[in-house]
């Protein structure tokens, strides 16, 4: 496959796009709330996105935006592994996950209804799975996929400018 600059971002507009719109739409219509460390991963998608449709509308600052979609990039596969590896019991948490408001219970019942009515929303505990991947699988993959698509663009666009 012939890769540009072009082609590069508009695929990855729209594989941001879904990315992003599957999950707000996981979050609102099956109400998966997501883990501190899933925001930070929306947000640097939403951030990718924002460079990527730059990008495709806006001609102007190619190499900013290639930069700019790497460093996005290699923050959202370092962010996507490390949520795997919480998952997965590898790695440590370092940031904490869970609320720890409202655990001022005096009696038995009013901690058994503090217990029913606390949703997890712990890193560590994955919420969703597709064959076995779990969503922070499947955004380590695809952004690991998509940096190694802009190294690509990155290596073409210098041995384009030595052979000249």
């Amino acid at each position: 496959m012939y890769l540009n600059y072009s082609k590069y971002f508009k695929i990855a507009s729209i594989f941001a796009s879904v990315t992003i719109f599957f999950s707000f739409f996981s979050e609102f219509f099956y109400e998966l709330k997501p883990c501190r460390l899933c925001l930070v991963q929306r947000y640097f998608w939403i951030l990718f996105a924002i460079t990527c449709y730059s990008a495709v509308f806006l001609r102007s600052f190619r190499r900013f935006k290639i930069l700019l979609s790497l460093i996005f990039l290699f923050m959202l596969s370092l962010i996507s592994i490390y949520h795997s590896g919480v998952e997965a019991g590898i790695i440590e948490n370092i940031f904490t996950c869970t609320a720890t408001l409202g655990l001022e219970a005096t009696s038995i019942e009013e901690l058994s209804e503090i217990i029913l009515k606390t949703t997890n929303n712990d890193c560590a505990f994955p919420k969703f799975s597709i064959f076995g991947f779990t969503l922070a699988n499947l955004g380590a993959i695809s952004s690991l996929l998509l940096l190694i698509c802009n190294l690509l663009l990155i290596k073409k666009g210098l041995s384009n400018r030595y052979e000249r």
